[in-house]
């Protein structure tokens, strides 16, 4: 496929002696300076390069986008687990806010797949509500020991288990 630049864009991306009025995939793959990142810096919107190239994994098979990408690219629902291969310290070192986990698709039942433990549930520094935000739920503080539950939120378990919704 083949989106059209602007005579700028044009220009930026080609090269002033090689300066095409478009850009295909091939064009992409060929050259190291362009990625997700640098192309939206051209000015070109996410549904141009989601009609360029309509495959996330060909983007992230060509290094073309990266996990950090992965909030950006809406149009692909992109999904850090299943389409970056994301692991727990891959979204710990992320520093994703609750909402955007949330926005990407990161519940707390994925991390819980990834192997998230209490002792690990502070690295993200989310509050109780930023927690229920990726569905963090009354039936997950159950199994969780008082004491830790006491250390990560500063409430009760019985506090911590009424201010959480059920299933």
């Amino acid at each position: 496929m083949r989106i059209k630049l602007t005579p700028g864009q044009a220009v930026s991306i080609h090269g002033w002696w090689h300066a095409r009025e478009g850009l295909t995939w091939g064009d992409v793959l060929n050259d190291t300076k362009l990625n997700y990142v640098s192309l939206l810096a051209f000015n070109i919107s996410e549904q141009d390069l989601y009609v360029l190239q309509p495959d996330l994994q060909a983007w992230v098979r060509a290094g073309k986008a990266s996990l950090k990408d992965c909030p950006r690219m809406r149009a692909w629902e992109a999904h850090p687990i299943r389409d970056f291969k994301a692991d727990l310290s891959d979204i710990i070192r992320t520093e994703w806010s609750a909402e955007t986990m949330a926005r990407v698709g990161v519940t707390y039942d994925d991390l819980l797949a990834l192997g998230i433990t209490p002792e690990a549930m502070p690295l993200f520094r989310f509050t109780l509500m930023m927690w229920t935000t990726i569905g963090f739920r009354r039936e997950h503080a159950e199994r969780i020991p008082a004491n830790q539950l006491c250390s990560l939120f500063g409430l009760s378990k019985q506090d911590t288990l009424a201010c959480l919704r059920s299933g």
